[in-house]
C-alpha cells in the first residue's frame, strides 16, 4: 500500500516545487501600472540584470531662492520607501566635534502610495518621481551656529521589483 501511494505524493511534492520556483518572487508593493491590488511576480533568472543605484534613483538638490527641494527620479520597476528618508544638517562644532541636526520631521515630502510590505508592513512608497520640500529657516538657523562648512545628509532606500532592495544610501550636499 506505501509503495502505491509513493507515486502520487511524488507527483504532488514535484509539482509544488515547480509552481514555487515558476512563481518567482511575490513583489513587495503593488504596482500603480498594472491594473489592480494583486501583487506583480516575476522570475530571477540569468537574463536578471539590475540597475546601478544612481540610475534606479537619480538624486539632486534643487533650489531657487530661498527654496530647495530634494527630487529622486525612479526608475520603472523601482520604488522608494517612505520610511527610508532621513535629512539632517551636520554643523561642525569649534572642538571639531559634529553636531547632527534631524530635520526629518520638518521636511515636507509629496504623498507616495499607500501598500503593505511583506518585510515591513504598512508602507507609504514612491514610484516615477519623490520631491522634499526642505525646511530653509531651520537649516539658515543652524548654520549660523558655525563659520564652517555645514553638510546636509540625506539617506533613502529603495527596491527592484524584480527582487532586489538596494541598501541605504547616504549622500552628503555641502551648503553653501
Amino acid at each position: 500500500m506505501i509503495n502505491n501511494m509513493t507515486a502520487p505524493l511524488f507527483l504532488l511534492i514535484a509539482l509544488w516545487a515547480a509552481h514555487s520556483v515558476a512563481g518567482g518572487l511575490k513583489s513587495d508593493a503593488n504596482t500603480p501600472w498594472n491594473g489592480d491590488n494583486n501583487a506583480k511576480t516575476s522570475s530571477l533568472d540569468s537574463t536578471t540584470s539590475f540597475l546601478a543605484v544612481d540610475d534606479a534613483f537619480r538624486f539632486s538638490l534643487n533650489r531657487d531662492g530661498d527654496e530647495a527641494t530634494l527630487v529622486w527620479i525612479i526608475a520603472p520597476e523601482h520604488y522608494l520607501y517612505r520610511h527610508a528618508f532621513s535629512v539632517a544638517i551636520n554643523i561642525p562644532n569649534s572642538d571639531g566635534s559634529i553636531e547632527q541636526v534631524v530635520l526629518t520631521p520638518e521636511t515636507r515630502f509629496s504623498q507616495g502610495i499607500k501598500t503593505t510590505d511583506d518585510y515591513f508592513g504598512p508602507v507609504e512608497i514612491f514610484y516615477y518621481q519623490a520631491t522634499a520640500q526642505l525646511p530653509m529657516e531651520s537649516i539658515t538657523e543652524l548654520k549660523k551656529r558655525s563659520n564652517k562648512q555645514a553638510l546636509l545628509s540625506i539617506q533613502y532606500q529603495g527596491c527592484a521589483e524584480a527582487g532586489l532592495c538596494y541598501p541605504v544610501q547616504t549622500r552628503q550636499i555641502s551648503l553653501p
